[in-house]
């Protein structure tokens, strides 16, 4: 082969799988732009974006509280000796595999601890867009439905502030795309790791648990649950036997309890002062309430059709933990867009999966909720 014939096959090679990347490169182009400008009005400090507080950082009773990144970057920076440092220790430790791979990733240097948490998430939104971008494209669907799973509002807040779900959600989209190749005990194992990066990625996994379940495939099942859910059983044992509870709970430093009325957290925010009511429900209607509302009429005729599919079920999921989000969170801006990202991944999955353009044009207007980033600082 000449060389002049190898550099054309290079090149038709790439431009074949320029229309599934190029809706990565975007996001990776805006997410830098983001992060440079950040860093631009904050003196080019990394720890800007881990918004450290010296309640836990110093042990300080009446400090600033920070966000919870600075839990991602104590993990990081003494993964053994971040008790002291963190709110609530259990809950902290359960999601262990960002701030270990952002260690490993700095090799160990406390410098390059904050730069390795941002370019890990940074990574994850790129690589999460082009999975989707693949999913769409093995549908016969447009790859540049898949921009939300990098730009959405909540992802690029995580970007911001340092979180998991960046993180957790690239896995459980590489679980997707490798249940939709019949690669199962890979899907099985990127599962676990979405687990393991947050423990809301339960949506994923109940969702194909269920659907094995229901489709009695037991020996999918039994393979699957076990190796989806057996790295985190370990984790909350290994958890248990040093600080005496599991790490699941409903939040962190006074989280409420779970709402047993759908959206009750939501409206709670709201209850005595109808003015603020009516501006939570301007912000959050449109993200949440509507688009579960519209997703759960769906599905409902998707499933009285007699069809089911495990992104089904993993969609209805996550909106039954939106609806039953504490209110705790909801009161929490930042905490709420981020949780919204598990809603938006799954929402386009599934769209991409039963091939449903109308949803997947709705779910491009999630990209309207970048403006609300100045509220992040």
């Amino acid at each position: 082969m000449t060389t002049s014939h190898a550099k054309q096959q290079t090149a038709t090679l790439f431009t074949a799988h320029l229309p599934n990347l190029a809706p990565a490169l975007v996001v990776a182009v805006v997410s830098i732009t983001y992060l440079l400008l950040i860093l631009w009005f904050n003196q080019w400090d990394p720890l800007t974006f881990v918004r450290l507080g010296t309640r836990y950082g110093q042990g300080d009773p009446n400090g600033t509280i920070g966000y919870d990144g600075q839990f991602a970057y104590q993990m990081a920076l003494r993964p053994l000796g971040a008790t002291p440092y963190l709110d609530i220790p259990p809950y902290r430790y359960q999601r262990m595999l960002y701030p270990l791979t952002a260690r490993l990733a700095a090799f160990g240097l406390p410098q390059l601890i904050p730069w390795a948490l941002l370019g890990l998430n940074l990574t994850a939104l790129a690589v999460g867009t082009f999975i989707m971008s693949q999913l769409l494209m093995w549908h016969k669907l447009n790859p540049w439905y898949a921009l939300p799973v990098g730009l959405f509002a909540g992802q690029l807040v995580s970007l911001r502030l340092d979180l998991n779900e960046p993180f957790a959600l690239t896995f459980a989209l590489l679980a997707v795309y490798a249940f939709a190749k019949d690669r199962s005990r890979w899907g099985a194992v990127f599962l676990a790791l979405s687990m393991l990066s947050k423990e809301t990625s339960i949506a994923f996994v109940g969702g194909y648990l269920l659907y094995f379940f229901l489709k009695r495939q037991w020996r999918r099942l039994i393979e699957t649950g076990l190796m989806s859910l057996g790295p985190f059983a370990l984790v909350q044992l290994v958890i248990w036997l040093n600080f005496g509870e599991i790490g699941v709970r409903s939040g962190g430093q006074g989280a409420t309890s779970f709402s047993w009325i759908p959206f009750g957290g939501m409206f709670a925010v709201g209850f005595d002062n109808l003015q603020t009511l009516v501006v939570v429900l301007l912000i959050l209607g449109p993200l949440i309430l509507l688009p579960c509302l519209a997703l759960t009429v769906n599905l409902v005729r998707f499933f009285r059709q007699g069809h089911l599919s495990p992104l089904a079920l993993v969609l209805g999921l996550h909106i039954v933990m939106l609806a039953t989000l504490p209110f705790s969170t909801y009161v929490d801006f930042p905490g709420v867009l981020r949780l919204t990202s598990g809603l938006v991944v799954a929402a386009l999955a599934y769209a991409a999966s039963v091939r449903a353009p109308k949803i997947l044009n709705y779910a491009m207007l999630w990209l309207a909720s970048i403006p609300l980033l100045i509220f992040i600082g």
